[in-house]
């Protein structure tokens, strides 16, 4: 049975505009907010002095968010000693652009030349600061950008937002390292476009809207696929969360999951809840003729134990006697 799976942000995006997009600009504010001059690429030799300068036995010292982990993105090289570009390197830029908040832009862009002279050698560490130095120059030119789009856009803002960043990429980093670096990001960006173009379509049902939004996904690569599945699944719990606290009806719960996950998988969904429904009830029926045994006084202590087993055995199989026995334990704890 083919499961029907939908990106789940269509009113968060018109709410949070490039945000939903563009979350990785936010380390850089402090430093975008004067006018900079660009610092040229270190050299290796300049580089055997920076652990000196900040006293760092290791790069992530101090660091409290990144204590006890492990560095994020793997450095590779080939035969030639080049460096690999790869989305692993990005990874490895953002694990310490991270930190910032506890340390400034520049120490974390600092820290990372360390990490990277300790792990590379020439020409790989040469072309490794190279891209560190464009990476920096994209984050803060991003900061830039944005100011031109506002927090609330429509599909027509959001599409002129991304087509912008794709430009400040491409003018910045090489066909190569763009590709490694954002490529699965703009596949996902533009699926996101495309699917909020479908659902505010005023002239489309809600069957064609699950068809077409359906057809979108398939035509993404697996990878990009799998990294909507659980998305979607925060994404259903959060809403539904939200629709229930409001007292939300049962048809309005069901709209939302055709929105977002399509009718068979709603189906399912459905038939859980249902599943649910009738377990609570058993369990209700249970507390009560369990809680009228315990109160009873005619009874000795060992005698309402023995009723209750009895209770229990009659009620549920031994599977559920499990679970029931584990609910009524974290009962009394």
């Amino acid at each position: 049975m083919k499961v029907l799976i939908y990106l789940p942000f269509a009113a968060a995006a018109l709410l949070v505009g490039w945000q939903l997009l563009a979350p990785e600009d936010a380390v850089v504010t402090e430093r975008a907010k004067a006018p900079q001059a660009a610092a040229p690429t270190p050299t290796y030799e300049s580089m055997q002095h920076i652990p000196n300068r900040l006293g760092l036995a290791a790069p992530t010292d101090g660091i409290e968010s990144l204590r006890e982990t492990e560095v994020d993105g793997t450095l590779e090289v080939d035969a030639q000693g080049n460096l690999v570009i790869s989305e692993q390197l990005r990874h490895l830029f953002d694990y310490f652009f991270t930190a910032v908040g506890e340390i400034s832009f520049e120490e974390a862009a600092e820290r990372i030349r360390i990490y990277l002279a300790s792990q590379l050698q020439d020409p790989a560490l040469g072309q490794s600061l190279t891209l560190l130095q464009n990476y920096i120059d994209y984050k803060t030119a991003l900061v830039e950008l944005e100011q031109g789009f506002p927090v609330v856009a429509d599909i027509a803002g959001l599409r002129a937002r991304q087509d912008e960043v794709q430009r400040l990429r491409a003018r910045l980093f090489s066909p190569e390292a763009h590709a490694a670096f954002f490529a699965a990001e703009e596949i996902y960006n533009h699926f996101t476009l495309e699917r909020l173009a479908i659902l505010q379509d005023p002239n489309l049902t809600d069957d064609d809207k699950a068809s077409m939004i359906e057809n979108l996904r398939q035509s993404l690569p697996d990878d990009v696929q799998d990294l909507l599945i659980p998305q979607i699944h925060q994404e259903l719990t959060v809403q539904t969360e939200q629709l229930l606290e409001q007292g939300a009806d049962p048809s309005e719960v069901r709209e939302l999951r055709l929105s977002l996950v399509g009718p068979e998988a709603t189906g399912r969904l459905e038939d859980l809840d249902q599943e649910r429904q009738q377990w609570q009830q058993r369990m209700d029926d249970f507390s009560a003729e369990r809680e009228a045994i315990l109160s009873y006084n005619g009874l000795a202590e060992e005698d309402k134990q023995a009723a209750i087993e009895e209770l229990l055995e009659s009620r549920f199989n031994a599977n559920e006697r499990l679970r029931v026995s584990s609910l009524l334990d974290m009962t009394a704890e």
